[in-house]
């Protein structure tokens, strides 16, 4: 017979340790509950909806995904693992199902032409940015779901691309809070899911990626990765940054390169953040570009731009009560009064 421990092992297998399995398990929970059979099955049902796990496997002792998740796909997997990032997948993957159970059914198209979607955004906002992203992606019906809150351990991808049946959501797990930083990886994600890279109840994994290959593509990643970078610059600064940056000397100041950025950035309705962060591509000189960073006064508070957001667009009493807290707790968003 299947006892709490064999679960704790078969989930061991994908990367989860008997503290994190714990974590996303309710308040209320206790390893007496296990004890018998219908507190095992109902820890089984919990830890499956959690995990987007099959829970008749799970209290067999084994690991299968929910038959509606095709397994994931990982790109950009530098000093991580695609095992490292399974658990971080699993948590993601659950997160998204629940968050777009609790919104109205909605079909979702998005234009696979970058320049549609960048007038699409320019028609309601002044520039291509942060906020004006994120106000495209809800206002088009794709959440994005901040993961600030993964069980200690667990290893965080960058972003994700999920389609829940057909619909889209971006999740973003990088706990930066550079609206340049993380609008690059909104229009990155994005990119994946107007170009068709997201297949309907699949998962696009962004891994880490470390500083100095920060919006490189190395020759041997495939051509999506290349198509949703290309879809990003285009979207951000219509694909001129490139060229901007390209005229500026290569040892500018940190305080030179805001404001040269800020000049620049009207013109081509993008934020100076990010030609700043183009050009610490450019010359490589990432701890300057950071530094130049910030002297730009609206490039901070992203971090709370996601969960704020999610709080307003989400009803959170329409989430189940047995993933409610869950949601909340991974998510950081407080529950509506």
């Amino acid at each position: 017979m299947t006892a709490l421990n064999d679960i704790y092992r078969s989930l061991r297998t994908v990367g989860l340790t008997k503290g994190q399995v714990a974590s996303i398990l309710p308040e209320w929970w206790d390893p007496e509950l296990a004890r018998t059979s219908s507190g095992l099955r109902e820890t089984a049902l919990l830890l499956a909806r959690r995990l987007s796990l099959d829970a008749v496997a799970l209290l067999d002792g084994r690991i299968e995904h929910a038959k509606e998740l095709s397994a994931p796909r990982y790109k950009h997997t530098v000093r991580v693992t695609e095992e490292q990032l399974r658990p971080a997948t699993l948590i993601a993957s659950s997160l998204a199902k629940a968050i777009v159970g609790a919104m109205p059914s909605r079909d979702v198209s998005l234009d696979p032409s970058v320049e549609v979607i960048r007038e699409q955004v320019l028609q309601q906002a002044p520039r291509v940015d942060f906020d004006s992203i994120l106000d495209f992606c809800w206002g088009s019906g794709i959440p994005v779901i901040p993961l600030p809150n993964l069980p200690n351990g667990v290893r965080k991808m960058d972003a994700a691309a999920i389609k829940v049946g057909a619909r889209p959501v971006i999740l973003i797990a990088l706990r930066n809070n550079s609206k340049a930083w993380l609008s690059f990886l909104l229009a990155h994600e994005l990119g994946h899911l107007s170009l068709g890279h997201v297949a309907t109840n699949s998962a696009l994994v962004e891994g880490s990626l470390n500083d100095s290959t920060e919006f490189d593509v190395d020759a041997n990643v495939d051509r999506q990765e290349v198509e949703a970078n290309e879809f990003a610059n285009s979207l951000l600064s219509g694909g001129m940054s490139e060229a901007i940056v390209a005229t500026w000397p290569r040892d500018l100041p940190p305080v030179s390169i805001a404001t040269t950025a800020m000049a620049a950035s009207a013109e081509l309705r993008t934020a100076p953040g990010h030609l700043v962060l183009r050009y610490g591509f450019r010359t490589r000189r990432w701890p300057d570009a950071r530094s130049a960073l910030n002297f730009l006064a609206d490039d901070m508070d992203a971090q709370a731009g996601l969960v704020a957001r999610l709080r307003d667009e989400i009803d959170t009493r329409r989430i189940g009560d047995d993933l409610s807290d869950y949601v909340l707790q991974i998510t950081g968003v407080a529950p509506r009064g």
